[in-house]
């Protein structure tokens, strides 16, 4: 039964003093993260804000088990991402 993920991730960028920093940092994370991990990402939230951000990251599998550990794979990437620090982040999965 194919199932989906839906991870959003809320983070601070402690290096980013403007919103140009902030978009290379995010441009940068986007790429790496779709490349690795073959899922789609967007930032969602905190657009105004240079030191804020908010990624929404999705995925389709074949079952929950697959969406899960794809997911629990991204959240820890976003954990090891020396550029961020993770404040929050929630998982769902239909």
């Amino acid at each position: 039964m194919t199932s989906v993920g839906l991870l959003t991730v809320d983070f601070h960028i402690s290096e980013s003093f403007s919103l140009k920093q902030k978009r290379a940092v995010l441009k940068s994370i986007r790429e790496r993260v779709r490349g690795k991990f073959n899922v789609s990402i967007a930032e969602v939230d905190n657009h105004d804000k240079w030191q804020l951000a908010t990624f929404a990251i999705s995925c389709v599998a074949g079952s929950k088990k697959q969406v899960n550990s794809i997911m629990d794979n991204v959240r820890d990437f976003f954990i090891r991402e020396r550029s961020v620090i993770v404040q929050d982040y929630r998982l769902e999965i239909i």
